[in-house]
């Protein structure tokens, strides 16, 4: 299967790719109602989206993702870095994955490691803060 194929029918076909598109779609239209003056993140003020926090207490690498593609909807940078920095590097890769251009070398055995040996160190120094 080659995943750097951006044709229509690939996009029914698969779920992450439809999902990357709705995760995209949904930041928009975060922007959207942030222009029209409402804003999402008020419906969710303090809710407790993540079932690892809800269940331990502790933070998940990605507590805070939803707030986060919420804000960079709304370009709020500082926002969206404040919720949890790993939304920049996530964005762009479902970015690349939604338009069906995921470099090959992103794809390869040392770059998924590198990426998880990250998000550890980042969840360790998240915890240990």
């Amino acid at each position: 299967m080659n995943l750097t194929s951006s044709s229509p029918s690939r996009l029914k076909t698969d779920p992450l790719r439809l999902a990357a598109w709705a995760v995209l779609a949904a930041s928009a239209l975060s922007g959207l109602l942030h222009l029209a003056g409402y804003s999402l993140q008020a419906a969710l003020p303090g809710a407790a989206l993540c079932p690892f926090r809800a269940l331990t207490g502790l933070p998940c690498p990605g507590c805070g993702m939803t707030h986060a593609f919420l804000a960079l909807g709304r370009l709020d940078l500082a926002g969206a870095y404040a919720w949890n920095p790993l939304v920049f590097p996530l964005a762009a890769l479902t970015s690349l994955y939604a338009a069906g251009r995921v470099p090959r070398w992103v794809r390869s055995g040392k770059a998924v490691n590198s990426a998880l040996l990250g998000v550890l160190l980042f969840w360790g120094g998240r915890l240990l803060k």
